[in-house]
């Protein structure tokens, strides 16, 4: 049984589509954004917590002026596990900047997740990425907040000398990508990472993501993506822990 919390999702939603509307016009008037971006994917997959196969469903909206870079973007996830559809919110803010002639991204993020109907989990972090053209580099650290909601508090009337949150200060960050292009139109990305666009695990928790890129033309691009999880890199024996297929297309406004 799916709890379908309509809050949640709504909420989140209307901050999407509220930056999607303001940035539409003003893509085309050239004012304020040289680049609006709209990437919106399915995924299904499995893993070790989802109960059999989930599906999942992202629309990521991105403005650029010149160097300075926002996202926003909402996850809906459906599953057996009886949790929340709305999976997570996520805001990010970005600007290149020109370090002994290279490029480098530097950008800081908000990601709120509703993993479940009594607890939250809220993480803050800074992410520094450097390309050329075959590998990509991306490094930071996020800092994680797990904490139960106002509902659960007052519903389980907690005590005030009771702990109702918990603090991770401080978490690395990594990714380490390698690129080849077949031709204008194809191009491949093979990363090993411990994060993502809506989830975060743990260093030692490498994944394994592979991506082919569509370009159709300059303003549409279609993609598909695997991506595996282990159960962790120290273990004696590798334990698969999930996999998950994604496709997805880009549409620059």
């Amino acid at each position: 049984m799916i709890v379908y919390k309509s809050n949640y999702l709504f909420k989140s939603l209307k901050i999407s589509i509220l930056l999607l509307i303001i940035c539409f016009p003003l893509s085309y008037q050239n004012v304020l954004f040289s680049q609006v971006s709209v990437d919106s994917y399915a995924e299904i997959g499995g893993n070790g917590i989802s109960q059999g196969v989930y599906g999942d469903f992202s629309v990521l909206v991105s403005a650029r002026l010149k160097t300075f870079k926002v996202s926003t973007g909402s996850l809906l996830s459906f599953s057996n596990t009886g949790v929340n559809i709305f999976e997570a919110y996520s805001l990010a803010v970005s600007n290149d900047f020109q370090i002994s002639k290279r490029k480098i991204t530097i950008g800081t993020f908000y990601l709120w997740k509703p993993f479940s109907t009594d607890l939250r989990q809220t993480t803050f972090g800074l992410l520094g990425h450097y390309r050329n053209k075959r590998m990509g580099y991306s490094l930071g650290f996020n800092s994680r907040i797990y904490s139960f909601s106002n509902a659960a508090i007052a519903r389980n009337n907690f005590a005030d000398t009771i702990t109702t949150s918990y603090l991770e200060p401080l978490n690395f960050m990594y990714k380490l990508s390698l690129y080849h292009t077949f031709s204008t139109k194809f191009d491949f990305e093979a990363s090993v990472t411990n994060y993502d666009r809506y989830f975060i695990l743990q260093e030692t928790n490498p994944m394994i993501l592979a991506k082919l890129n569509y370009n159709h033309n300059t303003k549409l691009q279609f993609y598909s993506e695997l991506g595996y999880m282990q159960a962790g890199l120290l273990n004696i024996r590798v334990n698969y822990y999930g996999i998950y297929c994604r496709g997805g297309i880009i549409w620059h406004i």
